[in-house]
């Protein structure tokens, strides 16, 4: 899954200029079967509230050079630290078995349930308040669970144990970003490209645009190295069972 490959190596050197610490290994922090609500009264403060910056990303790569190994890092204060709203980033980085061989579809298969997993991972007093319309991703923390211990790196390890168990994905890379000197404007750049990829394979594979000339995804796959070719060669076969 090559897709990504040019723009996570971009956002991993942004992420690396604010010299991240990697977080040490911690059990996952207890995950629910539903959102918990976090009401304002019971939460100590929210991440990306108000107008704070609140950025989340989903990149997919087959590429060890990128995701080598597991890990959570953290950019800024930890959650014990922090007093009072902050900006906010959550960067996930997913190294997969190599697809690039097998059905395309089976890749757009994997990717989609993997985007299924994102929006339903719960980690108790940890409210995610998504909004794909802004495409912001406040987080409302409660004092309960910040009482109990709750930190990044649990909080990370949640994440990455959801994933995990799916076969196909060998990595998981969590950056969470809170220092106010972070550039969430680039980082939320990088965020759009990897949704903008994703909606581009769904309009290929959902058959909802097979002509190059009206596609309004045409201007990304000029940019994107493998992804036209990708979008013509799942178009002839559409189009051959039509």
């Amino acid at each position: 899954m090559y897709l990504c490959d040019r723009d996570i190596s971009m956002c991993k050197e942004l992420l690396e200029k604010g010299c991240p610490s990697r977080l040490p290994a911690a059990q996952g922090w207890k995950c629910t079967d539903q959102e918990a609500l976090v009401l304002r009264s019971d939460m100590a403060y929210e991440l990306g509230g108000g107008t704070k910056a609140a950025v989340s990303g989903l990149g997919f790569t087959t590429d060890s050079a990128l995701v080598p190994e597991n890990g959570v890092f953290l950019i800024g204060p930890d959650l014990p630290e922090i007093r009072e709203d902050v900006s906010y980033a959550r960067i996930t980085l997913l190294r997969l078995d190599d697809v690039e061989e097998e059905d395309p579809q089976q890749l757009y298969a994997i990717l989609r349930k993997l985007e299924y997993i994102r929006y339903r991972i719960y980690p108790e007093g940890y409210m995610m308040r998504i909004s794909a319309v802004k495409e912001r991703e406040p987080v409302r923390i409660s004092r309960e669970a910040l009482g109990e211990g709750m930190d990044f790196a649990k909080v990370g390890a949640c994440f990455a144990g959801q994933y995990a168990k799916d076969p196909r994905v060998k990595a998981v890379q969590t950056y969470f970003v809170t220092d106010p000197r972070a550039d969430y404007g680039a980082l939320r750049s990088y965020a759009r490209r990897f949704e903008q990829i994703t909606e581009s394979l769904n309009l290929v594979f959902q058959g909802i645009s097979m002509d190059c000339s009206t596609c309004g995804q045409r201007e990304l796959c000029e940019e994107i190295d493998g992804l036209k070719e990708l979008h013509q060669n799942v178009t002839g076969k559409i189009t051959n069972h039509m």
